[in-house]
């Protein structure tokens, strides 16, 4: 048996979280945990880890859905953005070539002009999903990065990040909808559901991961830029 644990704290034992909550799992990936860690709370895995144990509980806890405790300093801050950085390349390096292979390998199955409208749209998501990432990637953590050093350019804030930021995982709705409203039932193919399957779990991963960068980074950034200006 385990325990509920219902208040997401570093003393929460990690193994009772991620079985209550199963999004974790994708928190560890991004952060290199593997799993065999016991009956270790957030706190001491963090640490075996070299992970600022805040950060850790943090992440976790918008991936739980519930509210987080505010990362407060800049070493916390930098490990969010490692977790950030790193969960980008998982994004276009294996979650998205897994689910763009079951799309062409379901579209050989299916009527021509369904297999050609999955192909073109995920074809067009991925482009957007690769200019969306390129521009935080080269852009916007390279600012962070130097406003964390208390260096910060003349020629971006991180307001205009934030108000251009978009939700990219929002638009996989329309992909859903394809899969399960327009492609005839008598269609039977295993491929279907486990592309609504890692649909699914692909858009609540963006949702998060844009959940952090607006609630979490862009309101931490803001405050230093503020505290950068009041220095000179």
């Amino acid at each position: 048996m385990y325990e509920i644990d219902t208040n997401i704290s570093v003393k929460s034992r990690l193994t009772n979280v991620i079985i209550e909550h199963p999004n974790v799992l994708n928190v560890l990936e991004y952060f290199n945990i593997p799993l065999g860690f016991g009956d270790k709370t957030i706190a001491e895995v963090a640490k075996e880890y070299s992970i600022a144990p805040n950060t850790l509980e943090v992440v976790i806890s918008v991936y739980c859905r519930t509210i987080p405790t505010r990362i407060l300093n800049r070493t916390e801050i930098r490990d969010l953005l490692m977790f950030l950085q790193t969960s980008h390349n998982n994004f276009k390096l294996i979650k998205i070539p897994e689910l763009k292979r079951l799309i062409e390998s379901f579209s050989m199955e299916i009527p021509t002009k369904y297999g050609k409208m999955l192909v073109a749209f995920f074809d067009e998501y991925i482009q957007e999903i690769d200019e969306h990432f390129m521009y935080e990637d080269r852009k916007v953590f390279p600012y962070i990065s130097n406003v964390l050093n208390s260096r910060k350019t003349k020629d971006f804030k991180i307001r205009e990040f934030e108000r251009n930021h978009t939700d990219i995982g929002h638009k996989l709705l329309d992909l859903k909808n394809i899969l399960i409203k327009y492609i005839p039932p008598e269609i039977v193919s295993e491929y279907r559901k486990q592309i609504l399957y890692k649909l699914i779990n692909l858009e609540r991963d963006l949702m998060y991961h844009t959940q952090l960068e607006d609630n979490i980074l862009v309101p931490f950034v803001k405050n230093m830029e503020t505290n950068i200006e009041k220095d000179r």
